[in-house]
């Protein structure tokens, strides 16, 4: 995977896989100002039309309310760009798959939930079905 974004010092990374998804990788706490600069990176690199993302939150630790309202409101102004979205969770967190079905409701974006040991390969794999 090529790196498009890193701020691995601040929890998050994208990159693009050589399908062209683009993969934002989230590890640790995810402070609100880091998810908004993460969000702001993830524009910067989207493609006008037909973006594949895939969010791995495999490696994040507890959970920040304040970032579901920002990734509702970032769905919102893009979704006309975005053909599949992928939400990655471990299986010992359920709680994120709720998050991410109250946010794919919200904006009226499908987002794919694939369950994920935390240890699992490459998330890119989880991109298609």
């Amino acid at each position: 995977m090529m790196a498009a974004e890193d701020a691995s010092n601040s929890g998050w990374s994208i990159t693009r896989a050589p399908d062209g998804s683009l993969v934002c990788t989230f590890s640790g706490p995810t402070r609100s100002d880091e998810f908004r600069k993460c969000l702001a990176a993830l524009t910067a690199s989207m493609p006008r039309s037909g973006a594949r993302l895939i969010f791995d939150w495999r490696q994040v630790v507890g959970y920040n309310p304040e970032t579901k309202e920002a990734i509702k409101t970032w769905l919102l102004e893009h979704k006309l760009s975005v053909d599949d979205v992928v939400a990655v969770v471990p299986q010992a967190k359920p709680i994120l798959k709720m998050v991410v079905a109250a946010v794919s409701l919200a904006v009226g974006v499908r987002i794919k939930v694939r369950e994920a040991p935390a240890d699992a390969a490459q998330s890119a794999q989880f991109a298609r079905p």
